[in-house]
């Protein structure tokens, strides 16, 4: 079969219809990485074929769609989705108006591993929120996947591109629906039944006395010197070093980094996402245990 895609010099993937005409297109085969040329003849259809005249290498059209939409996601660093109340407070948005522009925080991460499943994408909104992005063409997510999404909390946003067949391709209509229209993309969790209950709005009462509420803490003891741990209804945790500690300083903070955490210079706390907070609670915890016995009885 011809191939309608190729990686340019960039090694990026571009459709035939991007790349400029014959060998001044700079194209390899996605396949066999030999030299293509673009042919954009009046006669046949746009196609690359090899420089050598040899036969096309067989590819897939549905995995090269699925590269390439996925390539416009993470050129763009998000997209636009549509928005309900339900997935506009999962997301931590105050505004749940039809649509909003999924920043990402930090890179797309693309075919990620989460437990029994592997999104195409995943994104980490500003706000360090993960959503799930699903590409799909002739397979779409099923009951088993959407109930990991909910069992995982992870909002998943599914992308229709059946309709782009080989035989109906345009580049710009293309990164139109993934990027920019909210015409083929529906969240797949939460569902649009989910979405539709209301909780009924409770009994009103008298105003009470404000009463502060204080954050559930575990202070962890690194024989004598404390991190505090602060958990949010949210899941995210905020951790700070209780009294400065050079090392605690450094532990806590590259533990932080490395989840993608933000610092709030107010209250000097590392606020982690609900994604990492386990992982982050369970290593200072193991830090913290193999000091109190490196320094315990029958220690040199």
């Amino acid at each position: 079969m011809s191939s309608l895609f190729g990686l340019n010099e960039f090694n990026q993937l571009i459709h035939v219809r991007e790349a400029t005409r014959g060998l001044a297109c700079q194209c390899r085969c996605v396949v066999c990485d030999e030299p293509l040329v673009a042919r954009q003849g009046q006669v046949r259809e746009h196609h690359f074929a090899h420089a050598s005249n040899r036969e096309p290498c067989d590819s897939n059209h549905e995995s090269l769609l699925h590269q390439y939409a996925k390539q416009l996601i993470v050129q763009a660093s998000g997209l636009t989705a549509p928005m309900t109340p339900t997935v506009a407070r999962l997301l931590a948005l105050e505004d749940h108006t039809t649509s909003t522009f999924l920043q990402a925080l930090s890179a797309v991460q693309e075919e990620v591993t989460m437990g029994c499943i592997r999104p195409d994408l995943l994104v980490v909104t500003a706000d360090g929120i993960q959503v799930a992005i699903e590409i799909a063409y002739s397979s779409f997510c099923d009951l088993i996947k959407v109930a990991t999404f909910e069992k995982l909390n992870l909002p998943a946003l599914e992308i229709d591109l059946s309709r782009f067949t080989p035989d109906n391709f345009d580049p710009d209509e293309v990164k139109k629906a993934v990027i920019e229209s909210l015409a083929r993309k529906n969240w797949v969790w939460p569902t649009a039944q989910q979405q539709e209950i209301e909780t009924p709005a409770p009994p009103v009462s008298p105003p009470q006395p404000m009463v502060r509420q204080y954050l559930p803490e575990e202070i962890i003891n690194f024989s004598g010197r404390w991190v505090s741990v602060k958990q949010f209804s949210s899941g995210d945790i905020a951790v700070r070093v209780v009294a400065f500690d050079p090392d605690l300083v450094s532990l806590v903070r590259s533990l932080a980094k490395a989840h993608r955490a933000r610092y709030n210079p107010q209250y000097k706390t590392w606020n982690i996402p609900r994604w990492g907070a386990n992982s982050v609670i369970q290593q200072l915890r193991q830090h913290a245990q193999s000091l109190q016995i490196s320094i315990g009885p029958g220690s040199p």
